[in-house]
């Protein structure tokens, strides 16, 4: 794999003390993304460091159906691209990406495990439906132990989401469904 190149140098004002700091954007090829670029922000006065990745790159949009159905189908490696929205129709579960949407890279006990501990918090704060968050943790839980079947669903417009499993299928989103994740 080769080493990502400088592209660009600016200084901007700090976010955090407003003193001069140094903005550098690297290019770097990577599997299943393509090109990404890099931006690392640091500044010298206060020690703040940002870093920023995004695609320059995109591919047909897609959705990605992954299907868990015994012990170990949950250890299957997701790449989740940001702008793309992940849902769990059996748990009623719809990821839809912000704004700022990141992508990452995990696996579908990670997704559950991450689902779990944020559901938790919400349910923790008062901020969803009391039986609701009963339901939906037991589900989660369950999935984590592997004693129910689920689907992973990624709607992929920017088509560098990926479920690296011999069971996944992909269906090509149709251009009447809409080209983005906004429409």
């Amino acid at each position: 794999m080769s080493e990502p190149v400088k592209v660009a140098e600016h200084e901007v004002a700090c976010p955090v003390c407003g003193q001069k700091a140094l903005v550098e954007d690297y290019i770097h090829n990577i599997p299943y993304y393509g090109d990404i670029l890099i931006s690392v922000l640091t500044c010298n006065k206060c020690g703040f460091k940002k870093r920023d990745v995004g695609t320059l790159s995109i591919g047909d949009p897609r959705k990605i159906i992954y299907k868990v159905e015994k012990p170990g189908d949950e250890r299957a490696l997701l790449i989740r691209a940001g702008g793309s929205k992940v849902l769990i129709p059996e748990f009623n579960i719809e990821i839809s990406p912000g704004p700022f949407s990141q992508g990452f890279i995990t696996t579908i006990e990670g997704l559950i495990m991450d689902l779990i501990e944020k559901t938790s918090f919400l349910c923790e704060t008062g901020e969803a439906n009391e039986s609701e968050c009963g339901r939906v943790l037991e589900l989660l839980n369950k999935a984590k132990d592997g004693l129910v079947e689920y689907t992973i669903i990624i709607e992929d417009y920017p088509g560098k989401s990926d479920i690296i499993s011999n069971k996944t299928r992909y269906v090509k989103i149709e251009e009447e469904e809409g080209s983005s994740p906004g429409d």
